[in-house]
């Protein structure tokens, strides 16, 4: 018997000096974390994602700052590849009408509707206070509006607003039709962004926050027909866009961070005070948006056009999208 047991344990000795390269690595694979073997295993090939913008002129900033961030992140997974294309809302259903899906959207609130999207975990991050919350999609970024005198003593009943819905939740009385012609402009935080760096003869006298609203938050959403492989590698490109070497690349193009902690530092020091405000933030539910955005439009220019039970309806509406 002793013997045996000593044949035994040279045996197994010869066998682990002697045995094929590929067998002890795979034994040692085993004892690799799992994140690591899903990361090894993950699609490799491209992804569409369109990003399209809502209700303003198309001028191309967040999506090259969503080119940029797809690059960083095809560098750290070398095969995988987010193609990203921007595009207006019109060009946008064009598309689609043709029969040309992405695998995924990135959107501002109001521009698709749920049933399109399929469902999407929880990534674990902690949002703004007051950031609406949905299972559909994954907001990355958001911008508010602000009001912007050119002149000291500016007269705020005639000015300029970047749409009705802003003038109708200001009480507008009279409107400008144009920026260069209002003293005072109404407007969203990138717009008055570019307005503050390449400012043209006009001395900025102030910059004060509305409020703590906004429908201007963008999300990124899965197509419903995307496949598991894509929809994981998707996720894994949400957590790089929420991560802080993204979200800390947000405030200059006059975006905010939704994570509740990153400072948002503004790109201007005129704009502390708006930055400020919009550090609690009161959204839009961005499907029903989509669902109320016309009524709320007529609404809205009623309104504006004397008529006060308009505003009633407005007012109502707008509460209801925010719950």
């Amino acid at each position: 018997m002793k013997i045996l047991r000593i044949g035994l344990c040279i045996g197994m000795i010869c066998f682990l000096l002697f045995s094929p390269k590929d067998l002890i690595e795979g034994a040692q694979a085993s004892f690799v974390d799992a994140r690591f073997v899903r990361q090894t295993d993950r699609y490799t090939g491209s992804i569409v994602l369109y990003h399209i913008v809502r209700h303003r002129p198309y001028t191309g900033s967040l999506t090259q700052w969503l080119k940029t961030r797809a690059e960083a992140y095809e560098k750290k997974h070398k095969g995988t590849y987010i193609e990203i294309e921007g595009m207006d809302e019109q060009h946008f259903w064009e598309r689609m009408e043709n029969g040309r899906r992405p695998d995924a959207y990135s959107f501002f609130s109001g521009t698709l509707y749920a049933d399109r999207l399929t469902t999407v975990p929880d990534l674990g991050f902690t949002y703004r206070d007051g950031l609406f919350q949905t299972e559909r999609c994954l907001p990355y970024c958001y911008t508010g509006y602000c009001r912007l005198d050119k002149t000291a003593g500016a007269a705020h009943e005639e000015a300029y607003y970047a749409n009705d819905i802003l003038a109708a939740r200001t009480d507008a009385k009279t409107r400008s039709s144009s920026e260069e012609d209002a003293d005072t402009l109404y407007l969203d935080l990138r717009r008055a962004g570019d307005l503050i760096r390449y400012r043209d003869g006009f001395a900025l006298a102030g910059i004060e926050p509305i409020d703590s609203f906004t429908d201007a938050v963008c999300w990124l959403g899965i197509d419903r027909e995307t496949d598991r492989e894509k929809s994981e590698v998707i996720l894994d490109f949400a957590a790089f866009l929420l991560s802080p070497e993204s979200q800390q690349t947000l405030n200059a193009l006059g975006l905010l961070s939704v994570r509740a902690d990153i400072k948002n530092a503004p790109p201007d020091p005129v704009l502390k005070r708006v930055f400020r405000q919009y550090e609690s933030v009161a959204t839009v539910d961005p499907f029903r948006w989509y669902a109320e955005y016309d009524a709320l439009c007529e609404d809205a220019a009623l309104f504006l056009a004397g008529d006060p039970d308009a505003h009633t309806r407005f007012t109502n509406r707008l509460r209801e999208c925010c719950r």
